[in-house]
């Protein structure tokens, strides 16, 4: 009985500090990676456009799901937004490289690097994914599969942004999108 308690209690302590954190945004810390290619970025790059950081593994069937979600918001809003795709089970570049092609991934994909890894927060589980305005500010954390309706929530609502056709016909085909 004391350990179903204990374990509640750290559930419940658990949930009101994932609530609180998520409550606040936070500003992100610039940061190095380098891209599947090998060339050199600043998060600081980014700023001014909406970034979707997705932590993701190859060998996660809910992260496989929700690439045609990615896609597709990648390419609705390229001028406002980028999607990184953050690659968290240290699968080599050549297979990764391979992947890509065959998952047709179109945003930028960058391998298992030790500055990336916490950049943003702690990162629990695959997926996991990071919403940070044009300011450089995290405005949500979303772990386990997202779909293009959630991103696009954000995306929408920017006043500076002029794709906001209401009824868009999505251009995937999972029931992630």
């Amino acid at each position: 009985m004391k350990r179903i308690k204990r374990a509640l209690a750290l559930v419940a302590l658990f949930l009101v500090s994932a609530t609180a954190v998520a409550s606040e945004t936070q500003k992100v810390q610039n940061f190095s990676f380098k891209d599947i290619d090998g060339k050199a970025h600043q998060f600081s790059e980014y700023r001014g456009k909406w970034v979707i950081v997705n932590y993701w593994a190859t060998f996660c069937g809910p992260c496989v799901a929700e690439i045609p979600a990615l896609n597709s918001v990648a390419k609705r809003f390229k001028d406002n937004a980028v999607v990184l795709g953050m690659e968290a089970g240290e699968t080599p570049t050549d297979e990764l490289k391979q992947f890509m092609a065959q998952k047709k991934i179109a945003y930028p994909v960058i391998p298992t690097q030790d500055s990336t890894m916490f950049a943003l927060g702690l990162v629990y589980g695959v997926p996991t994914t990071f919403v940070v305005n044009p300011q450089g500010e995290i405005v949500d954390t979303h772990m386990g599969a997202i779909t293009s309706a959630m991103l696009q929530n954000y995306l929408r609502a920017d006043s500076n942004n002029p794709t906001t056709i209401a009824g868009d016909k999505e251009d995937c085909v999972s029931g992630f999108c």
